[in-house]
């Protein structure tokens, strides 16, 4: 019998800057190339939390039978197509190209024949296969077909959603037919609807002063997309310097802001001796200190597909522990940590993955809180400070990234918040919370709200 999914979008993402392909005459340059963005999204579907597909490239085929490549990753780039949904459709950048002025029927993606679906509720996960009638040229991989009706014609258009439809979407056995429509894009124009997703490539034309700056990732897989960070930007390297170089391999982890077509940095790792271990971020849990282990929810993985919805992670005596900005830590500062942060923190793990036992061995680890990665942001006058607790409440007069509550705002404190007086100088927690006791002030904050609580990792004091 057939099980059938509800309705799972995909839009495939940015293509827009790269090499130049030559389709019938004509030559390369600017008059002849244009810019194209391709995205991902999902629709929502209950019953899974997990389809994860491997891609390892994508084709654009023309009209006169010219092919343009606009993505490829000989390693495979793994996505888990139902993430991009959280009661809304989500968005990923997928590439980022330029391609050829022509008209353009069809886009292919050559993936692994192999796809892996985690069922929800019960985090069940099992190994499917496509059919054997997609099956490519290279063994184990297959060609999955977006017909496009009308033609795609460039320019006149710099961006395409491809809808991987898994309403229709189909199960008999382990085998799973999958069908592709084009999508309309709406949200794709909202910020907020993007999803933080990892990008890999070379820095250059890096410019500002840090820590606000902007620069040019060369991407592995083809093309290149702007990059910014800012003062929430976590530069991590495994030789402890954190500035940014021309030339530099990065891996960028971050979101992609269709207003100001770039990626917003949320954690940049400069070159690694760790970079070709299968890696995992996400969103940390049930940290057991005595068994040297703790779960991972899984937003990105490199390398390989979780069987279920969580990651047991295994550190050991040779792990490398890194805590907020990447400082160094000792195993027991880290597991302390963990402990304090709670289910507030994401890590980001590097290592070898066991699928039989669905563990990660880890070699690196580097956690932060959930607040050093979000972006909301409030100014207003404090109240109730206490400092056992480490909160007070906050009358707003300014807000942004968040809805704001009806009432005072509730705010927590994060343990390793950067606090600065009204002269710009660091203070301690404790410090803080005796300027607090002293009478209202008026503050800065930069964190995440979640849960009616404003988790704070960066306090300024404006008076």
């Amino acid at each position: 019998m057939k099980a059938y999914f509800s309705r799972l979008t995909l839009l495939v993402m940015a293509l827009v800057l790269a090499v130049s392909v030559l389709i019938g005459c004509g030559g390369s340059g600017s008059n002849n190339t244009s810019d194209l963005q391709v995205f991902a999204t999902d629709d929502l579907n209950l019953g899974y939390s997990g389809v994860w597909v491997k891609f390892y490239k994508a084709e654009l085929k023309s009209t006169t039978n010219g092919s343009v490549t606009i993505f490829n990753d000989p390693n495979g780039l793994t996505v888990n197509l139902r993430s991009l949904n959280d009661g809304l459709a989500k968005f990923i950048l997928f590439a980022h190209q330029r391609v050829p002025n022509d008209t353009y029927n069809k886009l292919e993606f050559d993936v692994d024949s192999n796809l892996t679906l985690v069922a929800s509720p019960s985090g069940t996960a099992t190994q499917n296969t496509f059919p054997v009638s997609l099956n490519a040229a290279t063994a184990g991989h297959s060609t999955l077909t977006l017909n496009l009706n009308p033609a795609l014609t460039i320019p006149g258009t710099n961006s395409i959603v491809v809808d991987f439809d898994l309403a229709n979407w189909t199960v008999s056995g382990s085998v799973v037919t999958p069908v592709l429509t084009r999508h309309n894009g709406n949200g794709l124009n909202d910020p907020n609807r993007h999803h933080p997703f990892e990008f890999k490539g070379l820095a250059n034309g890096i410019t500002g002063a840090a820590p606000n700056q902007s620069f040019t990732l060369d991407m592995n897989h083809g093309g290149s997309v702007t990059v910014t960070t800012d003062d929430t930007t976590q530069i991590i390297s495994d030789g402890g310097s954190t500035n940014l170089t021309n030339s530099a391999r990065v891996e960028v982890f971050g979101t992609f802001d269709p207003l100001t077509n770039s990626v917003a940095a949320k954690i940049i790792r400069l070159e690694s001796e760790f970079e070709h271990e299968d890696k995992v971020i996400g969103t940390l849990s049930n940290p057991l200190v005595g068994n040297l282990t703790f779960q991972i929810a899984p937003t990105f993985t490199r390398g390989f597909s979780p069987m279920g919805e969580t990651i047991t992670v295994h550190t050991t005596a040779n792990t490398h522990f890194r805590g907020r900005h990447g400082a160094t830590m000792t195993e027991t500062e880290f597991y302390a940590s963990l402990l304090l942060l709670g289910p507030n923190s994401t890590a980001e793990v590097e290592g070898t993955y066991d699928s039989g036992t669905n563990t990660l061995t880890a070699t690196s680890v580097h956690v932060e809180s959930e607040a050093d990665l979000g972006e909301d942001e409030a100014k207003g006058t404090t109240s109730v400070p206490n400092s056992v607790a480490s909160t007070f409440d906050m009358t707003i007069q300014e807000s942004e990234g968040f809805t704001a509550p009806n009432g005072p705002l509730h705010v927590l404190v994060d343990a390793n918040a950067d606090i600065k007086g009204n002269n710009g100088s660091t203070i301690s927690l404790s410090s803080f919370f005796n300027i607090l006791a002293g009478g209202t002030k008026t503050v800065e904050l930069k964190g995440a709200f979640n849960n009616n609580v404003f988790t704070a990792s960066r306090i300024k004091i404006d008076d």
